[in-house]
């Protein structure tokens, strides 16, 4: 129980920090990138945090080729995805 609890909190501070970046903001805010996260199966890989196929889902490698999403992705630092 209090592993879930641990866990959930790791979570909570890591959208926190986040969603204070000006980076991330720009990038989860595009519309594009909108349109992928509203896709049930994107959604559903998110749930269970398969991050596996998240990372190799076709929306997602799409987006990383995109010429308007592909530097808004280049600009964020892969640590702030880290649990604090």
């Amino acid at each position: 129980m209090f592993g879930k609890m641990k866990d959930m909190m790791q979570q909570l501070q890591m959208m926190q920090k986040l969603m204070k970046d000006e980076n991330f903001k720009a990038f989860i805010s595009h519309p594009k990138v909108q349109a992928v996260m509203k896709d049930p199966e994107f959604q559903e890989l998110i749930k269970k945090q398969d991050w596996l196929k998240l990372g190799t889902h076709p929306r997602l490698a799409a987006l990383m080729k995109d010429p308007e999403v592909a530097p808004l992705m280049a600009k964020l630092d892969p640590s702030m995805f880290r649990p604090a």
